[in-house]
């Protein structure tokens, strides 16, 4: 279901929701105008991209969590100029304020062997390590959790992160 049919239904959530959503940024950025900048953008959005925006959950709920991610965005931006600003000061210019998309690229594309690595190892193998790994649970955790010796997790946990390292050894030395 859209959010709202026509421009008076959208005067009216503004009305209703304006200064609760400004109270609700304020509470996050500690500053007013800020704050009706956020509520603003997050309102224009809306009208903007009405016809691809729905709820699923309440209205209330639905523009509380916009504002929400759009204070988020707000203040990541801010201390990216910030960080800039700073920068440039200093004298660190160029290099700094330019994104580094080649070093983002090779942070994937490792990612990415990793989770590739991983998705080769044993199902039993790659269940414990993942326990491990991703879930931080003990041995002994994993251990009780399924059903198996704990000399049996480590065994498991020392085979997942030798075969890892030879198959990641090319990746990791360039």
């Amino acid at each position: 279901m859209a959010i709202f049919k026509n421009r008076k239904e959208f005067k009216s959530i503004f009305s209703e929701w304006y200064n609760p959503l400004c109270n609700y940024a304020f509470s996050i950025v500690k500053n007013n105008q800020q704050a009706k900048d956020i509520v603003q953008d997050v309102f224009l959005q809306i009208w903007e991209q009405q016809d691809q925006h729905f709820i699923k959950t309440s209205l209330k709920s639905y523009l509380f969590k916009a504002t929400y991610h759009k204070t988020l965005e707000k203040i990541r931006k801010s201390k990216r100029h910030q960080e800039v600003v700073s920068l440039s000061a200093n004298g660190i210019t160029n290099e700094v304020t330019m994104p580094d998309f080649q070093k983002d690229a090779n942070l994937y594309r490792i990612k990415e062997e990793i989770n590739n690595s991983i998705r080769q190892l044993p199902p039993k193998c790659q269940e414990v390590f993942l326990l491990s790994r991703k879930n931080g649970l003990t041995y002994t955790e994993i251990a009780n959790d399924l059903g198996i010796s704990k000399k049996t997790v480590e065994n498991h946990m020392i085979k997942a992160l030798d075969f890892l390292r030879n198959n990641l050894k090319n990746i990791i030395s360039e």
